[in-house]
C-alpha cells in the first residue's frame, strides 16, 4: 500500500513539473515563432503524459486487464513523443 502510494505521488510530481516545463517552453515560442519549437513542446506533452499514463490507471483502476493496456498504450504515447521531438529538431 505504501509504495503504491509512493508511485502516485511521484507521478503528480511529474505531471506537475512536466507541466511547469512545458508552460516554460510555451512562452519561449510566442517570443520566438518558431514551429520547431511547438513541435518540440508537443512531443513533451506525450512524453510527460506517456511517463505517467500507467501510474495514474493503475491507482484509479487497480489491476487488472486495464492495468496490462495501460502500459501499451503509455508506451505508444511515449513513442510518439520522441517522434514528435525528433521531427522538431531534424525540420
Amino acid at each position: 500500500m505504501a509504495f503504491e502510494m509512493l508511485y502516485g505521488i511521484l507521478a503528480i510530481i511529474t505531471l506537475i513539473m512536466g507541466a511547469a516545463l512545458i508552460v516554460l517552453m510555451y512562452l519561449s515560442y510566442t517570443r520566438v515563432k518558431d514551429r520547431t519549437l511547438l513541435l518540440f513542446n508537443l512531443g513533451l506533452f506525450l512524453l510527460v503524459i506517456g511517463i505517467v499514463f500507467s501510474d495514474i490507471v493503475a491507482m484509479i483502476s487497480g489491476e487488472g486487464v486495464v492495468s496490462y493496456w495501460s502500459i501499451v498504450t503509455a508506451r505508444l504515447l511515449q513513442i510518439a513523443g520522441i517522434g514528435c521531438m525528433i521531427t522538431g529538431v531534424f525540420r
